[in-house]
């Protein structure tokens, strides 16, 4: 993995753990459990903080290095990176704002995504797209 930035490498295996923490909240909560809302505090913060910053550190380097005559992608390539980082914003936009409505319902004795099969199975294709076509960029960029 020579040539590949260590925030690169850290961001692609830190969205599984992340997608782990999203899939564990909204399990527990399908199955009427208490909503974990430590863990979803944790993943929203470290989602917005790590991961939503290393795609703006990313876009902000190779927009430096288009401009200076440095390394430049392909314009098939940059729109896919963009279309990546619209969903992925997106997808931890809607996440938070699920998770929120979860857990207000919760505390009033209803389970949100559970009550919600159709919303929840939608968010979750989106999530796993947005996921899957992130670590799919980062093995075409850095894995070829």
């Amino acid at each position: 993995m020579h040539g590949i930035p260590g925030f690169s490498i850290f961001s692609a295996i830190s969205e599984l753990f992340v997608t782990a923490g999203v899939l564990f909240v909204i399990r527990r909560n399908w199955t009427r459990r208490p909503f974990p809302f430590a863990l979803f505090l944790t993943v929203s913060l470290f989602e917005a903080l790590v991961n939503v910053m290393y795609m703006a550190n990313r876009s902000a380097v190779a927009a430096a290095k288009t401009a200076s005559g440095g390394e430049t992608l392909s314009t098939g390539l940059k729109i896919a990176f963009a279309a990546h980082g619209l969903l992925s914003l997106v997808a931890y936009l809607v996440f938070v704002l699920l998770g929120v409505l979860a857990y207000q319902e919760f505390k009033g004795g209803r389970y949100f995504f559970r009550e919600r099969p159709g919303l929840t199975w939608t968010f979750l294709v989106v999530w796993f797209i947005s996921i899957g076509s992130g670590e799919a960029l980062f093995a075409l960029r850095y894995l070829k």
